[in-house]
């Protein structure tokens, strides 16, 4: 700023009074003079402020006369988005364009290709690319002290392509067997990269890297091929023929040139020639008839069947250089026929006899056509070229005599034999199987094998079964209506050559009248113990009892089956085989007779337990064996025994012989347990191991013990039967109802499940008609969107949403095929995506999470990325050392894990992870979906670092703070063609589409701030150093809420945005993310009664506050906190209604006290309690906090928590005692009225007639007003029967004393009590006594 000269007169006005010089005042109004600037220029009047541009700061421009603000640039602009360039052409200057004041630094990340420069001033981007360079994205940055603008350009250089690629020659002629060759073409433009030719030369032709062609064709050809040059700047291409020559043909003759040939004998010669490629033979004059010219070799062949002269014949080979010929003599004789004789002169015979071949034979030349008379009998067949007599004998005939002659042009001969024919006696009839299980009320049709003579008649022995006849044609036929037990049938085929028998096993299974039998007159059961179902999937297997399961609908608990000829009853508890109540031992010893009958013999197998049954079976009319193994099943007619049991491969064996051939058995047992600490249900779990054979099956589920008797089951709720069903509905149009179809869902949604696809008499049908059908395509949306698939809309539909569930986890690698809604979920890999071989290595020390910590998947199978990613339906190979297989190594292949089959609308598939155990050196793994590929390691191994080789793979984007390098992340792996990625670090990995990161720029700046956030969330609780990194997937859909704890811990694709985003992060935070990650930090000890919800948000509260700064959610705002903590008192602090936000204030009152710290502190305490120290049950835990919160802050908060409602015992308040009450929370009288706590009552300085009453106020309350009652008599809390009192009033926190006088003297006894009251009601102590002193009586 400078001062300048101003030609302007100030006129000062002064007055004069009283000898003063004054300025103008209300009694006077004195004259100014005006400074005559021009007489006196340095007088101060005379100087103006005037601007210049060093008057302006950095964020200011000069306009001239004034400092404006200065506008950032905006809008930055080059006028083209992307530019193709040519390497060493120069490009045309891109001059950017911008709103507000120019830039004046100009920057460009990353650097631009070689040859390129960016004018630091201008901004302006020249020059003339040296090398080429794929698609890259630039991000120009203009910038001024206000502010910055960006944008983008995308830069390709490509080569200069190749112009034009010739051949010396158009055609390459080769001769067959020489060497010939093409010089290299002549190619202008710019370098190729590479040649090819199109379509491949044939074999001894050679394409070279330089385009030359040479070698030796051994095959005829003419055939165009094209020779493309490429660079990656573009293409060229020529076309050549090649013409192949044959050699010239020499050197034609056969072994000799006269032939003398029999008619009709066969002859073949071939001639001997040199030379290549012969393309035409030709002979001369035209052949015999019955000799024939091959055109192809130029050979003769045939029967001649005239006689003729030596005849001359000449045979010419030909191909395109030429011709040779040379001349044969062909000579025919014929012969006469001599000595024509069958070998049997007489044929006695049978109905159904079959000649095969009844051949003549004889002397001289072959005949050429033969006679007989008379015909032969119907079914026989004479051959008039051959003298054959075949076929099969239809009808009876006496003996007849037949003449037959043999001609030729040589002469006849005949000869004779005699025929005569019997009726054949039936025999050689069968049945398709020996043993047949009909359904009652089914129409069926048995029709005999018979490959005898026609049957007259037919009759059987016994009758058979009600409803059923024995046709004309000896079909079995009819609707059986009666259910009878297993009968041997013999059925009788008759003609006049006599008879045959044959037997069939029949049997009528009536499931319904067999379950009216075992529920009838039944009523609801209460058993001891909780059942495993026992799945009744075999044909001829039925429930019995069903009851409410723990997580699905009711379940059948009691199911019976037939089993080859026996039958079989399982329960789902051991426990309930023996019975217990007298209905539920009434139903037992039913199910004892229809498994075995009355008076039966029965077993009990060794160790069972079920000696306590042996007294009721006896009773009813049994014998019993005890202590019965299956390796003697002997003289039994059933067996007892349990499902889980010790029984060897040869046992089971023995087992279900026993009932296929008739014996009964029945098992108790369930699976639920024993699923805790075993695998593989299907086949490890005892009793399944028969369940192929039984049909009953135990399911690893669990059900209460109250079993509905009362009831006959739904046909459908038999898994046969509603597998049946399904199959009419959708192939055969027999549509269920709508209340059927959810009893079939009902069904089979308890056994897709659990049985393994093995099972194929369970699964054939369901899976043929998926894929007659079609696999199911769920639509993506998100959250909010109405799309997908709607469970329950169509049971149906819903059952083969399972089975196509059940055949994606549990097929084999190499079976697997990529289903088709991996589309629209988790994503799509492009068609010429590269598989790769990685060989990993893997981190096996793994400890996981105590157990303790409740919410955070604990003890999961810890995930190790690979960076890999496998496509849908691929085989992918693994490869591990040995030393490590069955050691809790798995490979995980895809990454969204929740399970969703408990959602009503589904936006993706319901499972679309897939666990693989490794359990030898090399096997192959894959997913239906496709997915991120990891190895899983199990809590708690200690395996040491280890490699692993991934073969068959796709390379997915993955980042790894300080270990992935930036550059190679830009410019390579963030464009991984996978579609999904991860970013990460040593403490937290976020599993992200693909697509949100093919732009992110700064993961390494990210994922610092998202391990700053991580490692707060571990101090806060105070469990370090924390032993694993903590994940967050983001799904389309997940189990529970917008997000849900665990390991992984779940979260809606639609945050995917802002948690990749660091401004945000950084400026707003996610509450819900570090709610969910708190969620992971609560140690379910130190987790009160209704606090799951809530100290997971002191992470929540501590980084949106401290990290974040801003408060993060409306609950903790100061107004909503007032309004809730009011209404919590005014209801009376009834700790029942003590959750979540409530809760949470109570302890954000304690931090905004003392700050985090103890509550860190008081966390940490449950770490390291030995067990007898961790508090069990809601009054324990409590108590239990409310005393290390106390220890934390060095204060007594127990009459903070008692206000809000903790039930405290008495321990408490004694344990704290020594340390002072909080008497300031700001509970007290603004929303709690605290009773005061008086203690150390005593008496000191007694007279005769006064006393001391000495007390310590430990806590003072709310308002309280202390009064002393005192008299000869303890009146306790009745303010009426005491005859003094004293009003002491307001009390403090301390020591205290007050003197009572006027006392009666001398020994009298008194009493007294200190009550302390407020509004909110009277507290008493306990009292205390003396004796006024009589010393000076």
């Amino acid at each position: 700023m400078v001062t300048t000269y101003q030609s302007t007169l100030l006129i000062v006005t002064m007055m004069l009074t009283s000898g003063c010089v004054g300025l103008t005042n209300q009694d006077s109004s004195p004259d100014v003079d005006k400074v005559d600037c021009n007489i006196n220029p340095n007088h101060n009047d005379c100087f103006k402020t005037e601007i210049i541009e060093n008057d302006c700061n950095s964020k200011e421009v000069f306009t001239g006369t004034y400092c404006r603000i200065m506008v950032r640039p905006e809008n930055l602009n080059y006028g083209e988005k992307s530019i193709l360039l040519i390497v060493g052409q120069e490009m045309q200057n891109l001059t950017p364009s911008f709103l507000g004041d120019g830039p004046e630094t100009w920057q460009i990340n990353p650097p631009l290709p070689d040859g390129f420069t960016l004018d630091s001033n201008s901004g302006v981007i020249s020059g003339i690319p040296i090398n080429t360079k794929e698609l890259s994205r630039y991000t120009i940055i203009a910038r001024n002290n206000a502010g910055f603008s960006t944008t983008t350009l995308d830069i390709v250089v490509s080569a200069v392509p190749p112009k034009s690629i010739n051949y010396d020659d158009e055609v390459l002629y080769c001769v067959i067997d020489i060497e010939c060759n093409l010089n290299k073409p002549i190619i202008q433009g710019g370098i190729p990269d590479k040649l090819v030719i199109f379509p491949d030369l044939p074999m001894g032709i050679t394409f070279y890297k330089n385009g030359s062609i040479s070698g030796v064709l051994g095959i005829e050809i003419d055939a165009n091929y094209t020779v493309t040059a490429t660079n990656n700047g573009g293409l060229v291409f020529t076309e050549f023929r090649l013409i192949s020559i044959p050699k010239i043909p020499s050197d034609l003759n056969f072994i000799n040139n006269n032939f003398t040939w029999i008619k009709y004998d066969f002859v073949k010669i071939t001639p001997l020639i040199n030379g290549s490629n012969i393309n035409s033979w030709s002979i001369e004059p035209i052949l015999p008839q019955g000799l024939r010219f091959i055109e192809s070799d130029g050979s003769i062949e045939g029967k001649p069947i005239y006689i003729q002269d030596s005849s001359t014949y000449r045979i010419t080979a030909s191909n395109s250089q030429g011709a040779i010929f040379t001349d044969i003599n062909i000579k025919i004789l014929d012969l006469p026929v001599v000595e024509l004789a069958y070998d049997v002169l007489k044929l006695d015979l049978i109905i159904g006899d079959n000649i095969s071949f009844f051949n003549p034979k004889w002397e001289g030349g072959t005949p050429v056509y033969w006679e007989i008379s008379p015909e032969l009998p119907e079914g026989l067949f004479f051959n008039s070229g051959t003298g054959i007599i075949s076929g099969i004998t239809l009808q009876e005939q006496d003996w007849i005599i037949y003449s037959i002659w043999a001609n030729n042009s040589g002469g006849s001969d005949s000869t004779i034999f005699s025929i005569r024919i019997l009726n054949q006696q039936p025999s050689n009839i069968s049945w398709p199987q020996e043993e047949y299980i009909l359904e009652s009320n089914k129409s069926i049709n048995i029709s005999p094998l018979n490959f005898g003579p026609d049957i007259e008649s037919w009759n059987v022995v016994p009758n058979l079964p009600s409803g059923l006849y024995l046709s004309q044609n000896g079909t079995i036929e009819g609707i059986p209506n009666e259910r009878t037990n297993w009968d041997e049938y013999t059925v009788w085929s008759n003609n006049t050559g006599g008879s045959f028998f044959s037997k069939i096993w029949i049997v009528v299974h009536d499931l319904a009248a067999d379950q009216f039998d075992l529920l009838n007159g039944m009523d609801a059961t209460d058993w001891g113990g909780w059942p495993s179902p026992i799945l009744p999937i075999g044909k001829w297997a039925f429930p019995i009892g069903f009851t409410e399961g723990g997580y699905t609908s009711d379940i059948p608990v009691i199911s019976g089956s037939h089993v080859g000829k026996g039958k079989m009853i399982g329960f789902g508890h051991e426990g309930w085989v023996t019975g217990g109540g007298a209905e539920e031992t009434a139903f037992s010893l039913r199910a004892v007779n229809w498994v075995c009958g009355k008076d039966a013999n029965v077993g009990i197998s060794f160790g069972t337990g079920f000696e306590s049954f042996q007294d009721e079976l006896e009773s009813d009319g049994h014998t019993v064996t005890m202590g019965i193994t299956p390796d003697d099943l002997s003289n039994l007619d059933c067996l007892l025994d349990e499902f889980w049991n010790g029984h060897s491969n040869s046992d089971n064996n023995n087992i279900t012989e026993f009932l296929l051939s008739g014996g009964g058995l029945i098992m108790g047992g369930h699976a639920w347990y024993w699923s805790y600490s075993n695998s593989d249900l299907s086949h490890n779990y005892p009793g399944n191991k028969i369940a192929k054979t039984t049909g009953l099956f135990v399911s690893n589920e669990w059900g209460y013990d109250t079993v509905n008797l009362e009831n006959i089951p739904h046909l459908l709720s038999r898994p046969y039967a509603a597998i049946e069903a399904i199959t009419s509905d959708r192939l055969d149009g027999q549509k269920l109802s709508e209340s059927d179809a959810i009893i079939v869902d009902d069904t089979l949604s308890i056994c897709t499940g659990v049985i393994s696809l093995d099972f194929h008499s369970f699964w054939f049908q369901l899976r043929q008609t998926v894929n007659l059908t079609g696999w199911t395509v769920i639509e993506y949306g998100t959250l909010w969107q109405d799309v997908g698939y709607n469970i329950g809309e169509d049971p149906i539909a819903d059952v083969l949403l399972r089975v196509e569930d059940a055949l994606t986890q549990k097929l084999p690698a190499n079976e697997l095929a990529s289903h088709p809604s991996h589309v629209e979920f988790p994503g799509e890999i492009p068609d010429n995506a590269t598989r790769v071989s990685r060989l990993v290595n893997i981190n096996g020390n793994q400890s996981g999470l105590p157990s303790e910590f409740g919410y955070s998947g604990a003890q999961s199978i810890l995930r190790m990325s690979t960076g890999l990613y496998a496509a849908p339906g691929d085989v992918i190979d693994i490869t591990i050392n040995q030393s490590l297989i069955n050691q809790g190594v798995w490979i995980i292949i895809g990454t969204h894990s929740d399970n969703l089959w408990d959602k009503d609308q589904l936006h993706r598939f319901p499972n679309i992870v897939r666990y693989w155990d490794i359990n030898e050196p090399i096997i192959e793994v894959g997913n239906s979906f496709g997915g991120p590929i990891y190895v899983g390691i199990n809590a708690g191994s200690v395996l040491g670092d280890f490699d692993i080789l991934i073969s068959n793979a796709i390379n997915a984007p993955y980042f790894i703070n300080k270990e992935t390098n930036l550059t190679d992340w830009i410019e390579n792996i963030r464009n991984f063609p996978a579609p999904w990625a991860e970013i990460g670090s040593d403490m937290f990995i976020l599993s992200v589409p693909s697509s949100e990161i093919r732009n992110l720029n700064n993961p390494e700046e990210l994922m610092d701030w998202w391990d700053q956030a991580i490692g707060m969330e571990h101090s806060l609780y105070g469990f370090t150093p924390w032993p694993r990194v903590e994940r967050a997937v983001f799904d389309v859909q997940i189990s529970a809420g917008w997000m849900h704890s665990g390991y992984p811990f779940m979260a809606h694709d639609l945050s995917v945005p802002d948690v990749l985003n660091l401004s945000h992060m950084s400026e707003e935070g996610d509450w819900g993310m570090f709610h969910e990650l708190g969620h992971n930090h609560q140690w379910m000890p130190s987790t009160l009664p209704g606090n799951t919800e809530t100290t997971c948000n002191f992470a929540s509260v501590y980084l949106m506050e401290d990290l974040v700064g801003v408060a993060g959610h409306g609950a903790v705002d100061p107004q909503q906190r007032e309004s809730r903590i009011s209404s919590y008192f005014d209801d009376g602090s009834n700790i029942s209604n003590w959750s979540v936000w409530t809760a949470l204030d109570t302890f954000l009152i304690i931090k905004e006290e003392w700050g985090w710290a103890p509550l860190t502190t008081a966390l940490s305490v449950y770490y390291d309690l030995p067990a007898y120290e961790v508090p069990s049950g809601d009054i324990e835990e409590f108590n239990a906090w409310t005393m290390h919160i106390s220890n934390a802050t060095g204060y007594n908060l127990a009459p903070y928590h008692e206000a809000w409602g903790f039930p405290l015992t008495q321990d408490t308040f004694e344990g704290l005692s020594h340390l002072p009450v909080w008497i300031d929370d700001p509970l007290r009288g603004e929303y709690f009225l605290y009773p005061a706590i008086i203690r150390l009552i005593t008496t000191s300085n007694v007279s005769s007639d006064s006393v001391d009453i000495n007390w310590q106020t430990y806590d003072n309350g709310t308002d309280v007003v202390l009064k002393i009652y005192y008299g000869t008599s303890d009146s306790g809390a009745q303010v009426s029967g005491w005859s003094n009192s004293v009003n002491v009033g307001a009390i403090d926190v301390g020591n205290e004393s007050y003197n009572l006088d006027g006392l009666s003297c001398c020994g009298t006894q008194y009493y007294a009590r200190i009550s302390t009251s407020n509004e909110d009601g009277t507290t008493w102590s306990e009292p205390i006594t003396w004796s006024t002193d009589n010393t000076n009586n």
